[in-house]
């Protein structure tokens, strides 16, 4: 496929102009060698004139706007194939993500709140950069949020979403998933920090201006002194108000000891379906 290159409106307008300026100039000159009546030599003149005048107020606009169309549409699908292709890296997350945040009331009506502010999140967190050009400006906000709906909406079309509630075949990710998740049902805006720069936490939740910083550790064993330790250094990371570390399993006596003169929280992960009551006493 040929490539068409961008030219502005005045420059284009300007060569087509000369071009058909320069076609009467000679055919007048011919005529004029040739002997030509006056009158033949005036009307190549208003023609021409018309011509020129033709070409520049209507023809090449209209071409000249055709053209940028064309170039636009194609840049289009450029940029949307290139955001497509970040939001393919996380489609998974993102579709698990809006099964367990999209839910309904106690009237049967769908609530989409939590998803909404998942998707801000996580957009704002992506800092996709545009692809631009000279005549397209880049995708907008409105239409990020539109594509990544459309592209999970195909992705939860083609695949199942099933969510793993028996913890012994739980992933060390999907046991943080599901910590965040009971949060979610909870009333608290939780997200999974997921990442080697966590600094010891692993879900960060907030709900009326309280934010928690939460360690999860499924094991097969109590959970020691270092899980104590690693959310002691991310509550202070994250400017939490209260640490807490949650598992499968049990803790060892050092760990409820250092978890107590640190004021740290050691649950199980059933006591986050009542951690409101457990913060509040």
């Amino acid at each position: 496929m040929k490539t068409v290159e961008y030219v502005p409106l005045d420059k284009y307008t300007a060569k087509r102009s000369i071009a058909i300026f320069a076609a009467f100039a000679i055919l007048f000159f011919v005529c004029s060698v040739g002997g030509a009546s006056g009158g033949l030599l005036v009307a190549i003149v208003f023609i021409g004139w018309g011509a020129v005048i033709y070409v520049r107020r209507v023809h090449c606009p209209n071409a000249w706007g055709r053209i940028v169309q064309s170039l636009r549409v194609s840049a289009r699908e450029k940029d949307e194939q290139f955001f497509k292709e970040e939001i393919s890296k996380h489609i998974q997350t993102l579709a698990r993500k809006r099964n367990s945040l999209v839910t309904k009331d106690d009237y049967g009506n769908v609530v989409y709140d939590k998803w909404v502010k998942e998707k801000e999140y996580y957009l704002s967190k992506l800092r996709y950069s545009s692809y631009t050009t000279p005549y397209y400006d880049g995708i907008d906000s409105f239409d990020q949020v539109y594509l990544l709906d459309d592209l999970i909406n195909e992705y939860l079309l083609e695949n199942e979403i099933t969510v793993n509630t028996n913890i012994d075949d739980m992933t060390p990710v999907e046991y943080e998933e599901y910590c965040a998740g009971i949060l979610a049902e909870q009333g608290w805006e939780s997200r999974v920090t997921q990442g080697s720069g966590d600094q010891g936490v692993d879900v960060l939740a907030e709900k009326d201006g309280l934010t928690i910083a939460i360690q999860c550790k499924k094991y097969s064993s109590p959970v020691g002194n270092k899980a104590v330790q690693e959310v002691i250094a991310g509550r202070g990371y994250y400017g939490a108000h209260l640490g807490i570390v949650v598992t499968n399993n049990t803790y060892t006596p050092s760990a409820r000891q250092l978890a107590k003169s640190q004021s740290i929280l050691l649950l199980h992960h059933d006591d986050l379906y009542a951690i409101d009551d457990i913060i509040d006493n």
